[in-house]
């Protein structure tokens, strides 16, 4: 399984949406926008799937999901 991070626009941390899912679903939906509000900021953010860092749940490690 893959968790989605965002980089948060206003402070520029790494945003943990909570969305957990297989990569193959994430490649079929990269162009889908996600809608969610920050918990680094407060305010709700846009983001493509594929603007998206992945890290795996297994080894925790970040990587970019292009």
């Amino acid at each position: 399984m893959e968790h989605l991070y965002f980089v948060c626009p206003n402070t520029g941390r790494d945003v943990d949406t909570g969305i957990e899912t297989e990569l193959d679903t994430l490649l079929r939906i990269r162009t889908a926008p996600i809608r969610v509000t920050c918990p680094v900021c407060g305010e709700v953010h846009e983001w493509r799937v594929r603007d998206a860092q992945l890290t795996n749940a297994v080894d925790g490690e970040l990587a970019s999901s292009e």
